[in-house]
């Protein structure tokens, strides 16, 4: 029974070695570490569920990685919000002819790359 259960939990044995990883690499690049990370291999030839083990850590630590947390959820946040504005379909626009003519327009299309409009009256000075 344990050999099929390993068989079946290899990729998720797989999976939770290089997340543990790379949480390493991380934090160790942020300058901090968990002092006992592993991975509960016993519990995953018994019950097919691969746990990682964060392990005890102090205080100062467990600070340090809610910090590292914070930062980079804040950076996600301020990423989002510098995400390249497009009018929706449908809205009105005004664009300017050379000289400072106002002309008004209908979008029809938009994406991130390309924004399509209609004219709606081309203003002659």
């Amino acid at each position: 029974m344990a050999s099929m259960l390993r068989r079946i939990t290899a990729e998720d044995r797989r999976e939770a070695a290089d997340a543990l990883d790379d949480l390493k690499a991380t934090l160790a690049y942020a300058g901090t570490q968990l002092p006992s990370p592993g991975i509960d291999w016993q519990c995953a030839s018994v019950t097919g569920i691969v746990l990682i083990d964060l392990g005890a850590a102090p205080t100062s630590v467990v600070v340090q990685i809610v910090d590292v947390l914070r930062a980079g959820v804040r950076a996600r946040r301020e990423q989002a919000d510098q995400q390249p504005w497009y009018p929706a379909v449908g809205a009105t626009v005004t664009l300017h002819a050379p000289g400072g003519v106002p002309l008004a327009a209908k979008v029809v299309g938009a994406n991130e790359k390309l924004i399509t409009v209609r004219l709606d009256s081309w203003l002659t000075p």
